[in-house]
C-alpha cells in the first residue's frame, strides 16, 4: 500500500473516530437534560472537544438527531457483516443478527424514551411522517438526511440479506426473496422492541433473542429441513 493510501486510511479512521465520540457524547446528553434543552456547547464539554471541532462533523443542532440514528445503522451493518463474513451455519448467523439489533435496541432504550418524550421531536418526526393533507418537508436539508436514512436502513436490510442467500444457497432455508424476507425480519424484530416499550424499564428476557429466532427459522427453513431441531 502507498504511503497516500495509509494516510488516507489514517484519515479516515481518525474522522470515524471523532465522529463516533461526539454522537455518543451528544447521546449521554441527551438523557440527562433532553433533546430540547440541548445545546452544542453541552456536547463540545460532554466530547472534551472544542465547538468547531464539532462543527466539523455535526452541521447542529437539527441534524443531531438524524446523525445518531444514522449512527446507529452504520454500527449495526457492520456488526451483521463481521457476523456474514464469520464462520457457521445460516441458522447460527440468522441468530447472532437477532442477538445484536436487539442488543442495540437495549442499549439505545434511555435515549429513545427521552426523545420520545422530548415535543421537540415531535417537528423533527414531521420529515418522516408529514400531517394529514400536506407534503413532506420543503427544506433540502430534511430531504437530505431522510434520503440518507433510507439508504443506510436500506444498507442494513441488504446486509441480513446476505445471511438469507447464504441459507438458500447451501439449501438450509426456502426459496425465497432474500431482500423481502429480510425487511419481514426487520419487522418482526421492530414489532418486539415496539412491545418491549409499553413493558416500561423491564429489561430485555434472557431468552428473546432465541425465542424470535426459532420463529422466524420456522418460517424460512428448507422443507428438507422440517422436523430437525432449530
Amino acid at each position: 500500500m502507498r504511503t497516500s493510501e495509509v494516510r488516507r486510511e489514517r484519515e479516515v479512521r481518525r474522522r470515524e473516530g471523532y465522529r463516533d465520540l461526539i454522537l455518543h457524547a451528544a447521546e449521554r446528553v441527551i438523557v440527562r437534560k433532553g433533546y430540547s434543552a440541548l445545546t452544542m456547547d453541552d456536547v463540545a464539554r460532554e466530547a472534551e472537544l472544542s465547538k468547531a471541532t464539532v462543527y466539523k462533523y455535526v452541521a447542529g443542532k437539527g441534524p443531531l438527531f438524524f446523525e445518531i440514528l444514522g449512527h446507529s445503522f452504520d454500527e449495526i451493518r457492520g456488526q451483521i457483516l463481521k457476523i456474514v463474513d464469520s464462520a457457521g451455519s445460516a441458522g447460527d448467523k440468522l441468530g447472532r443478527l437477532v442477538r445484536v439489533v436487539l442488543k442495540s435496541t437495549e442499549d439505545a432504550k434511555r435515549v429513545n424514551r427521552v426523545l420520545l418524550m422530548d415535543k421537540a421531536m415531535l417537528k423533527l418526526m414531521r420529515v418522516f411522517v408529514p400531517p394529514p393533507g400536506k407534503a413532506g418537508s420543503s427544506l433540502q436539508a430534511d430531504r437530505k438526511m431522510l434520503a440518507m436514512l433510507r439508504q443506510k436502513r436500506q444498507e442494513l436490510v441488504d446486509a441480513a440479506a446476505r445471511i438469507l442467500e447464504e441459507g438458500i444457497g447451501s439449501g438450509e432455508f426456502r426459496r425465497m426473496d432474500a431482500g423481502q424476507a429480510a425487511a419481514f425480519i426487520e419487522a418482526v424484530l421492530q414489532g418486539y422492541t415496539h412491545l418491549m416499550f409499553w413493558e416500561g424499564d423491564a429489561p430485555l428476557s434472557p431468552g428473546a433473542p432465541d425465542f424470535l429466532t426459532r420463529f422466524i427459522l420456522e418460517g424460512i427453513r428448507s422443507p428438507e429441513q422440517s422436523g430437525k431441531e432449530i
